[in-house]
């Protein structure tokens, strides 16, 4: 009698990985360009095409603070205090408060909860200090903190070989379809998130367990 060979449940989720942007924030750049372009010369779009690429390199820590701002300055023609600056663009968030719900339910069932984010040494700390769900969070990767930016693989093996998780049972929660490919390529339970979806999500993730 030939013996079958059932296939192996999935391993269930014992620890949850998130995204911050768009996922427990939403944010809007634009809402900084506003405060920022009666500052310079140029239009609040037009500021926010000269300033993104410089985003890209304090999000790798490749620029500190002080000198993202000095490069923005000198690329959009502003005149205004580096203070002004760095409080504008660091006010461009809103919560999102169905996934906040969602987390703090994760919490009281005991289970870890760690962050992983492409985000900077203005953000970090603005966030961190206004929303208190980010308490909550039991470990942390930054983009700027490690030299490495989602979907790059090499942020996903930092994860693992940093935080007390098993990939294979960890929900990986971001918005983005690259970075959720690339964390299952990394062994990770990818589940992509849409704030307009947050039904969908919920019933995503319950059927995990």
């Amino acid at each position: 009698m030939e013996s079958i060979h059932c296939p192996k449940p999935p391993p269930m989720p014992d620890a949850y990985l998130f995204d911050i942007g768009n996922v427990i924030i939403t944010f809007d750049f634009l809402k900084a360009a506003k405060k920022l372009a009666p500052h310079t010369p140029v239009t609040a779009e037009e500021l926010l095409v000269r300033v993104t690429p410089l985003t890209v390199s304090l999000e790798l820590g490749q620029l500190s603070p002080e000198a993202f701002i000095k490069a923005a300055s000198e690329t959009t023609g502003y005149t205004g205090s580096p203070a002004f600056f760095w409080t504008a663009f660091e006010d461009i968030f809103e919560l999102n408060e169905p996934m906040v719900a969602f987390i703090e339910t994760l919490k009281k069932d005991g289970l870890p909860l760690y962050l992983l984010s492409n985000t900077n040494g203005i953000h970090v700390p603005f966030f961190e200090a206004t929303y208190p769900v980010f308490s909550l969070f039991d470990g942390r990767i930054y983009s700027h903190e490690v030299g490495f930016m989602k979907p790059d693989p090499t942020i996903y093996e930092v994860v693992k070989d940093t935080l007390p998780l098993v990939a294979e049972r960890t929900v990986y929660i971001d918005d983005v379809a690259a970075n959720c490919a690339a964390g299952r390529e990394a062994g990770f339970i990818a589940v992509p998130y849409s704030s307009a979806r947050h039904a969908d999500f919920l019933e995503a993730v319950g059927g995990l367990a």
